[in-house]
């Protein structure tokens, strides 16, 4: 590959950052994260490799007091002096002087070009001028901005196809001259006036500055195509969208590249800023297989917040890629490479999709078990009350593992800020001791580096290993009192490892709920008013049924909560389903076995409730035609407090998220440990 790194200092927000480059390498990130900064730097040391570029604002932004810039380009000759020492070997005679020139400067398969610009000076340069023409002619690189393209007029392109078709020195005059008897002899009143033209300019002491040799290809190329003006399909661009445009120009321009990289001694490099823009997804699709084509001849840098793009990158195969994370932290730019699917990560790259993809360009992502904390997180009237909420991408699939292995920051090395949201069954098991007292085992976190926790120390140690050890050991030893016939508990120890569990797994970004979703929906603070909901939801004979158990049974407190989660769904204190209550308690009544998950999970109830509860809160009827623009105009911080009391747990969790999203911290990326 041409380049193999690029390293940059003290340029824009930038502060330093080295990227090791392949044949294809992709920058993914949000808007403002430095990703044109980055492709900028590069322009900058390219612009001012044969001549000096002045530009402004392109000192470190956040600290005004640094007056220096370095950006450093190493390259890989192997190729290069492969085919140089081939065509000495072989004897041609054509470009030996350049070939020799190459092997005087070049006594190495690797070179690296530093420019360091100071404030108010010339850029410095590592190396000779010599050294930096023949860069600028062996690595030549193409900046392709889709937002900057001229659609509608390609003659820039002529100058690559003259590149290609440039003759040798030697040859210009004799095809000149060759041009010149031609047309003298088809044509003698033209003949006539070329000689009176001739004599004009002798009169006046006026010559011709001699064409380049590229110049004179681009000129004769346009003649043996017969004009100038590029068209597509026999019509004229104008007559297509931005998008097909950009698309064809950026296909010609890599099939050019190809044809010189092929006959002419050079590797080129194309940088391409968001290539999708204006593209539908064939089209981003179609790039992207012509990307993979051509990168055997042509390296790529592009950056893209497409995840389309992203997604044919993780499945693709054979293709040499990278992708960079890049984000904004504390003003300054940082890089981190997302890790490849793996061959063996088959089911991974088979279920990539966009949907997935998302996840590297989110402010946050918000990993779920499935649809009902979907439906939670999508509900219109909890995104009203918290904005933040429409920030993030919600994830689904946590308890996939395939899924998670393809979203995780901690998987893929993402720099996204991420949590992770779990049951509490994810995390703890009821198990009986031999005496036949409940005890609970704790689920040790899968794919999460724990035994790096016996290597830590201080305030990390105790908020890690310790409280692992110390919930294990609570689960072994303490005999948790609870009540049946639902195995609801109200004993402050079993309370106390909840919460050890919960402070654990958030130090791995992991937020656990007490029990599941259905539990942080129904609580002992809205207990009331979900009965009165209930009793809209369900049909007649099912609510007469269930509060007649309610009665006649006395169940209050704990175990009337317990009982009305099982009815949704919902898990047990002890965090049991209604079938293995009903298996570990034989007493209890068959009019109440029947009750249990009378309304399933994805029946919307979620939804209803949820708008049931925010519409009685504040105060707006629920037959009301245009009641969501009423809420809109409710007391938002009267609710915000309603929602803290009612929905404890959930807006815990909101709160972790805002903390997440407008206050962004550095928070370490736990990595997979190596199984």
């Amino acid at each position: 590959m041409p380049i193999t790194s690029i390293e940059i200092s003290g340029y824009r927000s930038i502060s330093h950052l080295k990227l090791n480059a392949r044949q294809i390498t992709a920058l993914i990130g949000q808007n403002g994260s430095g990703k044109s900064n980055l492709l900028s730097a590069i322009q900058y040391f390219y612009r001012n490799l044969t001549e000096v570029w002045e530009e402004e604002g392109i000192f470190d932004t956040s600290n005004p007091y640094r007056n220096e810039i370095r950006i450093r380009v190493t390259y890989d000759l192997k190729n290069v002096m492969k085919i140089v020492n081939h065509n000495q070997n072989k004897g041609s005679e054509n470009y030996q002087k350049y070939y020799r020139k190459i092997q005087a400067i070049f006594q190495n398969d690797i070179i690296t070009a530093e420019l360091i610009k100071y404030k108010g000076k010339k850029p410095y340069w590592n190396a000779e001028y010599n050294t930096r023409q023949i860069i600028a002619a062996l690595f030549p690189i193409y900046f392709i901005d889709a937002r900057n393209i001229e659609l509608t007029d390609w003659a820039e392109l002529w100058e690559l196809v003259g590149d290609l078709l440039k003759l040798r020195y030697e040859d210009m005059d004799k095809v000149q001259d060759k041009i010149a008897e031609l047309v003298r002899k088809q044509d003698t009143n033209i003949s006539i006036k070329l000689n009176r033209l001739d004599e004009v300019l002798k009169k006046n002491s006026i010559d011709v500055k001699r064409m380049t040799a590229r110049e004179m290809g681009k000129i004769l190329s346009e003649i043996i195509f017969h004009g100038q003006v590029f068209q597509y399909d026999n019509r004229k661009l104008s007559e297509f969208s931005n998008g097909t445009n950009a698309f064809n120009f950026t296909i010609f321009l890599m099939d050019i590249l190809g044809l010189i990289k092929t006959y002419k001694l050079k590797e080129p490099v194309i940088i391409l800023d968001e290539p999708e823009i204006s593209l539908h997804i064939e089209m981003i699709d179609q790039l992207t297989e012509a990307i993979f084509e051509a990168s055997g001849q042509i390296q790529f840098l592009m950056s893209t917040h497409s995840a389309r793009c992203v997604k044919n990158l993780m499945e693709c195969v054979g293709t040499a890629y990278d992708i960079y994370h890049v984000a904004l932290k504390k003003q300054h730019t940082i890089l981190k490479k997302v890790r490849n699917l793996e061959e063996n990560e088959y089911r991974e790259r088979i279920i990539a999709t966009e949907a997935y993809m998302n996840s590297c360009f989110a402010k946050m992502t918000l990993h779920v078990e499935g649809a009902s904390e979907l439906e939670v997180f999508k509900n219109r009237y909890l995104r009203s009350l918290f904005p933040v909420l429409k920030s993030i991408e919600v994830m689904t699939g946590m308890s996939d593992r395939v899924i998670y292995n393809l979203t995780a920051p901690n998987k893929r090395n993402y720099q996204t800020p991420s949590i992770a949201v779990v049951d509490m069954d994810q995390r703890l098991k009821l198990t009986k001791d031999e005496k036949g007292l409940c005890r609970f085992s704790f689920i040790e976190l899968k794919d999460y580096p724990t035994k790096k926790e016996n290597y830590y120390y201080g305030k990390k140690r105790k908020i890690s290993l310790h409280q692992r050890n110390r919930i294990k050991s609570m689960g072994k030893n303490c005999n948790f009192f609870y009540h049946l016939p639902f195995f609801s508990c109200e004993d402050p120890n079993f309370k106390d490892m909840l919460q050890l569990i919960h402070n654990y797994c958030m130090f791995y970004r992991i937020f656990t709920w007490n029990t599941t979703i259905e539990g942080v929906l129904i609580t002992e603070h809205n207990l009331s008013l979900f009965e009165k909901f209930m009793k809209q939801e369900l049909k007649p004979p099912y609510y007469k049924k269930i509060a007649n158990i309610i009665e006649n049974h006395h169940f209050t407190g704990t175990s009337r909560l317990n009982y009305i989660r099982l009815i949704f769904s919902g898990k047990s204190d002890f965090l049991l389903t209604g079938k293995e209550i009903s298996r570990k308690n034989s007493q209890l009544h068959t009019d109440i076995k029947k009750t249990f998950w009378l309304v399933k999970k994805t029946s919307g109830w979620i939804s209803r409730w949820l708008e049931f509860y925010f519409l009685e809160k504040a105060e707006i009827p629920y037959q009301s035609e245009n009641k969501f623009q009423y809420f809109q105009n409710a007391d938002i911080e009267k609710l915000k407090e309603f929602v803290k009391q009612d929905f404890e747990e959930l807006y815990l969790l909101i709160c972790e998220i805002e903390k997440n999203v407008t206050e962004p911290q550095q928070y370490a990326i736990i990595k997979q440990s190596k199984q």
